[in-house]
C-alpha cells in the first residue's frame, strides 16, 4: 500500500472515530491537524446535535413508555376505587335504609336483603331474596321497607328465602285504620290492591290510612299497608264492610328489602 493512501485510510479513520465520539459528547471529540479543522468543523458540530437529538428521542420513548406504564397502574387503582366507592354507597344506603325503618317502624331489623326476582306466575304474589338461613333468616319472619310493609318469609334455604307479598291471594294481615277506630283484616287483591274487610261501625273513607294490627303474632303493629281507594257500597243488615287498598310498597321495584327479627 502507498504512502498516500495509507495517510487517506488514516484520515478517513480518523474522521469516522470523531463522529462516533462526537455523538456521544464534544468535549471527547479528536483534536484534528488545524488543516483540516476548518473544513471538518460543520460535520462535527452536525453528529454532535444528532447524537444529541437521537439520545433526546430514545430518553423520550423510554419517558413515554414509563409515563403509559403509570397510566395504567392509575387506571388499575382508579377502577379498585370506584368499586370500593360503589360498594361503600351501597352500603350507606342499605344503613340509611335500615335506620329509616327502625326510627319510623320502631322495629328491629335482622338483616338487609337482596330481592333476586319475583313469581314469574302472575298469580303468587312471591319475591325471592339472596340470603337464607346461613344469614339467620327464618321462617315467619316479617318483611318490610322503608316505605311499608312486603310480607312474610314462608321458605327458606341456606343461601335462599321466599317471601308471600302482602298480594298474594294466600296472604292474611291484620289491619286497623291508623286515624280512626277500626280494624279488620286484609287480603290479597292480584294484580295490585288489597281487599279489607272491617266491621260496619268503622267510620272509613278513600284517602285512610291502613296500618299492621296483630294477626297470630306475625306482624309487628302500626307498619304502613297502605290508603283506601274506594269504599264498596255495605248491604244492609251486612256483618262485614268492604274497602279496597293500595298497597304502600311497590312490588315489582323492590332491590332490597329489611327482614325484621321475630316476634
Amino acid at each position: 500500500m502507498s504512502e498516500t493512501l495509507l495517510r487517506r485510510a488514516l484520515l478517513v479513520g480518523l474522521l469516522v472515530l470523531g463522529v462516533l465520539l462526537s455523538t456521544v459528547t464534544r468535549q471527547n471529540a479528536p483534536t484534528l491537524p488545524g488543516e483540516f479543522a476548518a473544513s471538518v468543523a460543520p460535520l462535527f458540530s452536525f453528529s454532535y446535535r444528532f447524537g444529541q437529538n437521537t439520545r433526546a428521542a430514545v430518553a423520550a420513548l423510554f419517558d413515554r413508555r414509563n409515563l403509559r406504564e403509570a397510566q395504567r397502574q392509575m387506571l388499575t387503582q382508579l377502577q379498585v376505587l370506584q368499586q370500593e366507592n360503589q360498594r361503600l354507597v351501597l352500603e350507606n344506603r342499605r344503613l340509611q335504609a335500615t335506620l329509616r325503618v327502625q326510627a319510623a317502624q320502631g322495629v328491629g331489623v335482622a338483616y338487609v336483603a337482596a330481592v333476586l326476582d319475583d313469581d314469574p306466575s302472575g298469580f303468587y304474589h312471591r319475591l325471592y331474596l339472596g340470603a337464607g338461613s346461613k344469614q339467620g333468616l327464618r321462617i315467619g319472619m316479617p318483611v318490610t321497607t322503608p316505605g311499608g310493609l312486603v310480607g312474610v318469609i314462608t321458605e327458606v334455604t341456606p343461601s335462599r328465602a321466599v317471601v308471600r307479598t302482602l298480594l298474594d291471594p294466600e296472604s292474611r294481615v291484620g289491619i286497623r285504620l291508623a286515624d280512626t277506630p277500626g280494624r279488620g283484616i286484609a287480603y290479597g287483591a292480584p294484580p295490585r290492591m288489597l281487599r279489607v274487610e272491617l266491621s260496619p261501625e268503622a267510620k272509613v273513607k278513600v284517602g285512610d290510612k291502613v296500618v299492621s294490627g296483630a294477626l297470630q303474632g306475625l306482624y309487628p303493629a302500626g307498619l304502613t299497608v297502605g290508603t283506601v281507594t274506594e269504599v264498596m257500597p255495605m248491604a244492609a243488615g251486612a256483618l262485614k264492610q268492604v274497602v279496597m287498598v293500595q298497597p304502600a310498597v311497590e312490588f315489582s321495584l323492590l332491590e332490597e328489602v329489611q327482614v325484621l327479627k321475630p316476634l
